[in-house]
């Protein structure tokens, strides 16, 4: 009887386990428009992982997918538009299309400098003329720096496909954890205006290659 009592009890708690596994404690929220400018809309929702909402950015750009893909894959040229990127090397080629890169973001005093190494992969489909780009930081590949805090955790995702009338359509996903102290208008910075001011530089580079 007591064996036999074990063993339900041992049935029951596996099947809780696997329920739990297949429920996630927490569902991501919505995503909320907080800004559009220029045809580029902006959204955000509560990190499963971070005090830092993560980001949605849809955009149209003039050009086609290797022309993107040429300018996500040119890493010391991101301190000409990614958002107040210091410096950004690439420090192992893995192939033409993956790569391991160091990028420092220029934060203002008092707050200091934020700085990353990241795993960069991109795939294409011919067969749809699309490309995925995922960008996933690596924390400990290097001994931290003095007075550059860095980043807890970051991964961004392009989802890049071809769109009528010579263009193409992005749709951009970014989840961040700065790590550090981070004051109110820190976050900000990074949530809002950070992306934004990204994604509009990157529409003008687009428009003067298609003139």
């Amino acid at each position: 009887m007591l064996l036999g009592n074990f063993k339900m009890m041992k049935a029951t708690l596996f099947l809780f386990l696997l329920l739990s596994l297949s429920y996630p404690a927490k569902a991501p929220g919505k995503w909320e428009l907080v800004k559009e400018q220029d045809g580029i809309k902006m959204y955000n929702r509560p990190s499963e992982r971070s005090k830092f909402n993560d980001i949605k950015v849809e955009a149209e750009f003039p050009g086609t997918v290797q022309q993107i893909a040429e300018i996500l894959l040119d890493v010391p040229k991101y301190t000409e538009w990614a958002y107040a990127t210091k410096s950004s090397v690439i420090v192992k080629k893995i192939s033409n299309t993956e790569l391991i890169y160091y990028s420092e973001i220029d934060v203002p005093w008092p707050a200091n400098n934020r700085d990353f190494y990241a795993h960069c992969k991109a795939t294409f489909d011919s067969s749809t003329h699309s490309m995925k780009l995922i960008s996933v930081s690596i924390k400990n590949y290097q001994p931290e720096k003095k007075n550059i805090v860095r980043l807890a955790f970051s991964r961004g995702t392009w989802n890049i496909t071809t769109a009528p009338n010579k263009k193409i359509r992005i749709e951009y996903f970014l989840e961040l954890d700065p790590g550090g102290s981070v004051p109110a208008w820190l976050l900000n910075l990074f949530s809002t205006k950070g992306p934004m001011e990204t994604f509009l530089n990157l529409k003008q580079k687009m428009v003067g290659l298609n003139k």
